[in-house]
């Protein structure tokens, strides 16, 4: 899991316009491990057992994983049977269909027979399943429905099956037969289903689904078929995990990855492309349902493993955080002897503002002049004489001293006037 882990972070940081070797990559790889592994640590304390028995999807499903699948029922492979819903209460529901295609080869002449009581089959899942067949075709009080057969030997062996009420579907009780292998090869009638009722061939009936079951995740996984096991893990599954564990990381104090991408969240299709990098080494159904194995530090065997290993090719690859001072010394020529750039020393506040404060420094020392103007008699000629008076010298002068302030400020506006325009 965490090598797809790794190559999906390194995949969704390309999309987002991050460089492969950006060092967070890897310290988000780091943190989603120390998350899983923090879930994995309080599940297994809280059920008694080691870490290694903790199966990825119990982790997921802490992690949030119900959520994100909004309570759809998601198959955990591409092509599984076996349908999960994650409930709100962090309970598992799985519902198992089945397949209308006939799963047993042809019973041929020549070929190999497997036989118990009058029906026969190419092998022994197959005789075992014409009987569960010919009893429910008979009439019988249950659902006889085919669970497995264990081989006993090269020839005999023997088969359980599950016994349904037929109003409920619910289990009722089990039973079981031992088909044995035919000692000659066969030679009666030939049949492409693989299964034949004494003398006549059988169609292949698939059995009733069983009823939903809900429980813990981990029993759930528990339930996991071989069958299932091989198949590749479905992209959602695979993509939503990595979003859970994601998102609750990056929310963790002292976290130093990237930021999780809220609105551009991990999609199927990009675990689906990672997935056919990975191959052989992509996740399974059985590595997401199966115990994860020993918890070893920070180790990158772990299965939680905190280190981002160097996984998948081009804008997935994500690659493990490096000392910068190791590696191969690189030979750059002779030193140019080029020095150190000088710096101009910083200005202090009254160069700052002195442009400001010497703007206009006329202004700043400009003065009205001083004056010796006197107030001249009146003098009005009539007829032959001339009439003279002082009488508004005399009420000017008990004025002046708002007549002087009111002129002075009349002055000096026509002076900033005349300042300003040039």
């Amino acid at each position: 899991m965490m090598p797809a882990i790794s190559a999906l972070v390194g995949a969704a940081a390309a999309a987002e316009g991050f460089v492969a070797n950006d060092p967070r990559i890897a310290a988000t790889v780091a943190a989603i491990g120390a998350t899983a592994a923090g879930f994995a640590s309080s599940l297994a304390a809280a059920a008694g057992s080691a870490v290694s028995a903790v199966p990825w999807v119990a982790v997921a499903t802490s992690a949030g994983l119900g959520a994100l699948l909004a309570g759809v029922p998601t198959t955990l492979g591409n092509d599984t049977l076996t349908a999960w819903k994650i409930n709100s209460d962090g309970t598992v529901t799985t519902q198992k269909s089945s397949s209308s295609a006939d799963p047993f080869p042809a019973l041929t002449d020549g070929g190999a027979a497997w036989c118990v009581y009058s029906v026969c089959g190419s092998t022994a899942d197959a005789a075992a399943q014409a009987y569960a067949q010919h009893q429910n075709a008979s009439g019988a009080g249950y659902t006889w429905v085919f669970d497995k057969c264990t081989l006993q030997g090269s020839t005999s062996s023997s088969c359980s099956f599950n016994l349904l009420d037929k109003t409920s579907g619910s289990m009722v009780t089990s039973s079981s037969v031992g088909p044995g292998l035919a000692a000659a090869p066969w030679s009666g009638t030939a049949c492409s289903s693989g299964m034949l009722d004494d003398t006549a061939c059988m169609s292949y009936v698939p059995p009733p689904p069983p009823p939903p079951v809900t429980g813990s995740p981990t029993s759930a996984a528990a339930g996991t078929s071989s069958s299932d096991a091989a198949d590749t893990l479905n992209p959602v599954m695979l993509a939503d995990t990595v979003n859970a564990l994601w998102l609750d990381a990056a929310q963790g104090s002292g976290y130093n990855g990237l930021p999780y991408p809220v609105n551009a969240p991990i999609l199927p299709s990009q675990a689906g492309t990672i997935e056919t990098e990975l191959g052989g080494s992509a996740p399974t159904v059985g590595s997401f349902t199966s115990g994860a194995g020993t918890l070893s530090g920070t180790s990158s065997s772990a299965p939680f493993g905190t280190t981002g290993a160097s996984t998948g090719t081009g804008a997935s690859a994500v690659p493990a955080a490096t000392n910068p001072g190791s590696g191969a010394e690189v030979n750059l020529g002779p030193d140019p002897g080029v020095g150190l750039p000088s710096l101009e020393s910083t200005p202090t506040a009254a160069q700052i503002l002195a442009p400001l404060l010497n703007l206009m420094p006329d202004l700043r020392s400009f003065s009205v002049p001083a004056h010796g103007a006197v107030c001249s008699p009146l003098v009005i000629p009539f007829f032959d004489k001339s009439l003279s008076t002082t009488a508004h010298c005399d009420l000017a002068e008990k004025v002046r001293p708002e007549l002087h302030g009111a002129m002075l400020l009349v002055y000096s506006l026509v002076a900033l006037f005349i300042v300003l325009a040039a």
